[in-house]
């Protein structure tokens, strides 16, 4: 899930961030999160709905580059070309807008699919852009989808874990929902432990939130799936680079420098029996940051300029 946050709130420091964070745990100001019961209510947010559907302005033809770029959508299309589409059933948890549902219309990939999110604004707006297509909103824990729908044979999210105050709880959630494959994007890191401290390691949204951001060691992930008796392969795609310093996020001091191995992590997790004690593991790395040519970035600039709204500015949607 991407995100997207003032411009004010992009100036900011790391020294600055501390500040802030200090100042807020001190004051309790009443316009920023304090408590992990109220982590999540920057989702229902005006500015969340506009800043996360800047997709939804694109051409097409430069949609469906832009998301094919992503390795979380090529691992999707490689469970498409291995097991097909067709009676197949997928939930995306974490949907947002829907624009995963366009993307999956415009290919063809005709899965069953079913769109949950925490934020009823999002939710309406999918359900404005896609009458047709099937998208609920959910409570906070995801076993209300279970309960209600059961589960499906590919389960999709895009950067939801990383935002949770109960990471692993999340993902066992995620994987307890999966009969298939369960593929995801997230954040992780190579060197150092996991930092669970929502106090610690979080990102400023919209200049009035603090919500989560947590950055999953790979050893220790693949740890925690290697304990799962029904998990039989798990691939790693990984796409480094720093991720502290940018976006308004408030990280650990080691992850604003190259040595610890960050990156925007796509992983599939495919359930079934094993051929030996531990899951089988592939881990590459791929890079998916799009390189646009100057055909396609004038084209998308033209597009933008006449088919956003101002009050919507992609450049700070990550």
């Amino acid at each position: 899930m991407g995100l997207a946050i003032s411009s004010r709130r992009l100036s900011l420091n790391r020294s600055e961030l501390n500040i802030v964070s200090l100042s807020r745990r001190k004051s309790g100001a009443k316009n920023m999160v304090e408590h992990s019961s109220s982590f999540f209510q920057g989702w229902e947010d005006d500015e969340h709905v506009r800043l996360f559907d800047w997709f939804s302005y694109f051409p097409t033809p430069l949609f469906l580059k832009q998301f094919e770029y992503f390795n979380e959508v090529r691992l999707l299309k490689e469970y498409f070309q291995v097991n097909g589409a067709k009676e197949k059933s997928m939930f995306e948890v974490g949907c947002a807008t829907g624009e995963v549902y366009r993307y999956l219309k415009r290919r063809q990939h005709d899965c069953q699919y079913r769109g949950f999110d925490i934020s009823a604004n999002a939710i309406n707006a999918a359900k404005k852009k896609f009458p047709k297509g099937n998208f609920y909103c959910i409570e906070e824990n995801t076993r209300q989808i279970f309960k209600e729908y059961g589960q499906a044979d590919i389960v999709f999210s895009r950067d939801v874990v990383i935002h949770q105050t109960n990471v692993w709880g999340f993902l066992d959630s995620l994987i307890e929902l999966t009969k298939g494959s369960l593929i995801m994007r997230m954040k992780t890191r190579d060197v150092g432990a996991t930092c669970l401290d929502p106090e610690l390691s979080c990102q400023a949204h919209y200049s009035k939130y603090w919500m989560p951001y947590v950055v999953i060691n790979v050893d220790e992930l693949c740890e925690y799936l290697a304990q799962k008796s029904d998990v039989k392969k798990v691939t790693i795609l990984k796409s480094y680079g720093i991720l502290g310093g940018q976006n308004g996020r408030f990280l650990p001091k080691e992850l604003y420098f190259p040595e610890a191995g960050t990156a925007e992590t796509s992983v599939c997790i495919e359930k079934g029996l094993r051929n030996g004690d531990k899951p089988e593991i592939v881990i590459r790395v791929q890079s998916d940051k799009m390189h646009w040519s100057l055909f396609d970035r004038a084209w998308l600039k033209l597009w933008l300029t006449y088919k956003m709204p101002p009050t919507a500015d992609a450049s700070k949607v990550s």
